[in-house]
């Protein structure tokens, strides 16, 4: 790697807040294929979302890449989840129901379906939880310089250190999927965003060629990827 590209990759810290924040207003929100879809941002700013991305922040498994004069440049925000949620008030699709924002909750039915389909409960009974890539993002001048990369390596280590073997990464855009598969993850769902529907309409269709919601996951130890199962619905 050249010097003009050479990057660092440290946890995240609380005064790094702001500036991951400001990251992903520039990227991840306005990028998203669900979100550009239904226009979350036309108004300038989703709470829900904001709140999303800065709940698992600060609690030791999220990574920045900073470039050489302390600019963050990349980030991967991650957060431990339970293969089985039994907190059924807090589902998904109760979220879904309750959300005032109608935008947000077409977005929060596409992410119950997916739940639904991915059945990690069925398909790792024997794990109690997993690691949730929950948001990564590249300042746009950074892009194809390894930056993912090492975040994901970041990523993985402390995935290891915490005892925990499944990493999980859930792709709404086909080109996060291409990135998924480049790294080493399986699919373990996929459903076509036209056949996804709520009162026999689809939820939300985003433009090409973000055809496909899906779920990816990464077995860090233990396990032979090959016999996953692949659902389609």
């Amino acid at each position: 790697m050249s010097k003009e590209t050479t990057f660092t990759v440290l946890p995240i810290t609380a005064n790094d807040e702001e500036e991951i924040m400001d990251l992903l207003k520039r990227t991840f929100y306005i990028d998203e294929p669900l979100n550009e879809a239904v226009g979350l941002y036309d108004s300038g700013s989703c709470l829900e979302v904001e709140e999303y991305c800065r709940d698992s922040l600060l609690k030791g498994l999220s990574f920045k890449a900073v470039e050489p004069k302390g600019k963050i440049i990349g980030t991967m925000i991650n957060g431990i989840c339970p293969l089985e949620d039994e907190d059924e008030e807090n589902s998904l699709l109760n979220q879904a129901l309750r959300c005032p924002n109608p935008k947000f909750q077409r977005i929060l039915h596409i992410l119950a379906r997916r739940e639904e389909g991915a059945k990690l409960a069925e398909k790792f009974p024997s794990d109690k939880v997993f690691v949730d890539i929950k948001v990564a993002a590249t300042d746009p001048h950074w892009r194809r310089r390894g930056v993912m990369n090492e975040l994901l390596r970041e990523t993985e280590n402390i995935t290891k250190q915490r005892g925990i073997r499944i990493l999980r990464m859930d792709t709404s855009s086909a080109y996060s999927a291409m990135s998924a598969e480049r790294l080493g993850f399986n699919c373990i769902y996929k459903a076509a965003y036209k056949d996804i529907k709520l009162n026999g309409e689809p939820l939300i269709v985003p433009k090409e060629p973000h055809v496909n919601d899906a779920v990816y996951i990464k077995l860090l130890s233990g396990s032979d990827p090959g016999t996953l199962v692949h659902n389609k619905t």
